[in-house]
């Protein structure tokens, strides 16, 4: 059971030194050579000017110095902020402006000619000067407790994403339920890196790897965007673990070497990030007859997940919808409905979530921490906005958001963040982002209604001017794959878009 997660890297990393901690497509970093970098960096950080419990950004991809700056965030009483180095500028200017971090370690090219920057900045080279500077490390004031571990960045409604502060304690209970007999997961087992760190998916693989004396599998971005690289790679890793979101799963499916055939050591699935299908499951079930295949579910304000089952061939046959699972211990899920508990069994309404895995609220965001978290029964609890159900035995199943939040591929994307990237392009003159699902309820992809600012001649050339005028401005997972043109939107009766309209008619 662990109770300090940097004591716990340490013992693991000193007594399992030769083992590969992390793999990034042959680049391999053994536990040994992983916690002398760590160590390098934080006798550095320790020496700067840093104000105690400061936060500090980490820029960049899968690279094995993302987990080196994270793991010497923590050693030194620091919160690290992860940050993909592919995100829209906009959204990379509200998280520093936001999250206010006293340093950024830039692993990646960082843009800061393009924003306004306050913190120092520590690029590739001088990184690596330090990483290589082999000083040894015996800090006192590791992150524990109560303390900030991390601080991710989340989709946000007004445009602006919402930094989720998560305690030390949070991850490390999380980390434990993970590791126990739940999942059983392999020792020393190969685990799927595919998620990228600015999301709170990449936890379920990263500290059950690192706590375990695991190695990481790492799929850099632009492998996993190249299908004939991603598809040559994956049978040569030698997975135990996948990790990842039902929809990575179905475009691996793609590739028939993905299957118990070739890839016979990937024992365990573990699924989170939106709704894993019956039809996914089945198909999953036919490739891998053997594996262990999981469904949790969770928010990255209850630190990646709160609830956990094994999917069975039986469950698949039984169900329409797959549930989400059992609360993890530490953890209690109930159902409310206008401001009470709902105490009938499979009665629907908003999942809550109380217990050690609730975040801290949100960074410098008073408001929206108190529309969201608050104290049930003297715990941490918060509302997800998340319609489901418990049945009489206390499995959780999961019937999509109450508002106008969504999954696609994976990543949580507000309705609302969409539609103010896309009043960025000047050709737009106001828009909405419409949810496009498919017959298994899941969004397949996003539809842009606008209104141009300007009537085009030829609408395939106006998408071509407005896609070329968003880029940079817009994340590419939330670029939507459809545009209609329209000269005005249907209102309702207290002068708003009539949005749950436009859905609806999109969707028939």
């Amino acid at each position: 059971m662990i109770k300090n997660l940097v004591s716990a890297f340490d013992h693991i990393a000193t007594t399992n030194a030769d083992q590969i901690a992390y793999d990034e497509m042959g680049k391999k970093t053994r536990y040994g050579e992983l916690k002398a970098a760590a160590d390098s960096l934080a006798a550095w950080l320790d020496q700067q000017t840093l104000a105690d419990h400061s936060p500090i950004m980490v820029f960049g991809d899968h690279q094995v110095e993302m987990i080196a700056s994270f793991m010497a965030a923590l050693k030194t009483g620091h919160a690290y902020i992860p940050v993909s180095s592919g995100s829209a500028l906009p959204r990379i200017q509200s998280i520093l402006d936001t999250g206010k971090p006293s340093l950024i370690l830039a692993i990646d090219d960082f843009p800061a000619d393009q924003l306004t920057v306050a913190a120092p900045i520590i690029d590739k080279t001088q990184l690596d000067k330090v990483f290589t500077s082999h000083h040894a490390f015996s800090g006192s004031h590791p992150v524990t407790g109560d303390d900030l571990a991390y601080i991710l960045f989340t989709s946000g409604t007004t445009g602006s994403p919402k930094g989720v502060q998560v305690s030390h304690d949070n991850l490390v209970s999380f980390t434990n339920w993970m590791l126990s007999e739940e999942f059983n997961l392999p020792a020393k087992a190969n685990y799927l890196g595919q998620p990228p760190y600015s999301f709170d998916l990449s936890n379920m693989f990263l500290y059950p790897a690192l706590m375990s004396a695991s190695t990481v599998k790492a799929l850099p971005h632009d492998v996993v965007e190249n299908f004939g690289q991603l598809f040559t790679a994956l049978p040569t890793l030698n997975l135990n673990v996948f990790v990842g979101t039902p929809s990575f799963a179905d475009m691996l499916m793609l590739s028939p070497a993905f299957s118990e055939k070739q890839m016979s050591h990937l024992t365990h699935f573990l699924f989170c990030g939106e709704e894993l299908t019956v039809k996914t499951a089945k198909n999953l079930q036919k490739r891998f007859p053997h594996a262990h295949i999981f469904n949790t579910y969770g928010p990255t304000e209850a630190t990646v997940a709160v609830s956990g089952i094994e999917i069975t061939p039986e469950i698949v046959e039984n169900s329409d919808r797959l549930p989400v699972g059992y609360a993890k211990p530490g953890v209690e899920l109930s159902i409310w409905k206008d401001g009470k508990q709902v105490t009938t069994p499979d009665e629907q309404g908003e999942i809550i979530i109380a217990g050690d895995s609730v975040a801290h609220g949100y960074k410098n965001n008073p408001e929206k921490t108190a529309q969201s978290f608050f104290k049930l029964n003297g715990q941490n609890a918060y509302r997800t906005g998340d319609a489901g159900v418990l049945d009489e035995d206390g499995l959780l199943h999961h019937k999509g958001r109450m508002d106008f939040q969504i999954k696609l591929h994976g990543f949580r994307i507000e309705l609302d963040e969409v539609r103010a990237s896309l009043e960025k392009s000047p050709y737009i003159k106001q828009a909405v982002a419409l949810p496009k699902y498919n017959k298994d309820g899941k969004v397949a992809h996003l539809i842009a209604a606008v209104i141009p600012k300007e009537a085009a001649v030829d609408q395939n050339e106006l998408t071509t001017k407005i896609r070329e005028s968003l880029k940079g401005l817009i994340m590419p997972y939330m670029m939507p794959t459809q545009f209609v043109y329209r000269e005005s939107f249907p209102m309702s009766a207290n002068g708003k878009i009539a949005v749950k309209q436009m859905i609806k008619e999109a969707n028939q």
